[in-house]
């Protein structure tokens, strides 16, 4: 059966420099309903280069579970809200999904 916007969960995934900054983003998106959950996790090191440096950076990372049909609006809310000049936000669709956390994450992020 093939999926369309309004019933494919999208899960995404940007890292902040500090909790307070994660939590900050994930309250917004779920409390204007733009995600149904947002997982922090703490503690992640990036290792990347920036400017023609290789720099290494203690982050939190954000998981972002979302409709797709909000897709759109998240990224606009993402590069506005967003700290970094450049922030990660890296998308993909999730094929299995058991019926009820579809569901409800559908029900919440719609």
């Amino acid at each position: 059966m093939k999926q369309d916007m309004h019933d494919t969960l999208l899960i995404a995934w940007t890292t902040v420099d500090s909790n307070a900054v994660a939590r900050r983003l994930a309250n917004d998106l779920v409390t204007t309903k733009l995600a149904a959950c947002v997982q922090i996790e703490a503690g992640v090191e990036s290792v990347y280069c920036w400017e023609g440096t290789v720099q290494s950076t203690r982050e939190c990372r954000l998981m972002v579970k979302f409709a797709a049909a909000r897709s759109a609006e998240l990224l606009a809310y993402i590069e506005a809200q967003h700290p970094y000049e450049v922030p990660e936000w890296v998308v993909v669709r999730a094929d299995q999904v058991a019926p009820g956390y579809l569901k409800w994450t559908l029900g919440e992020s719609e």
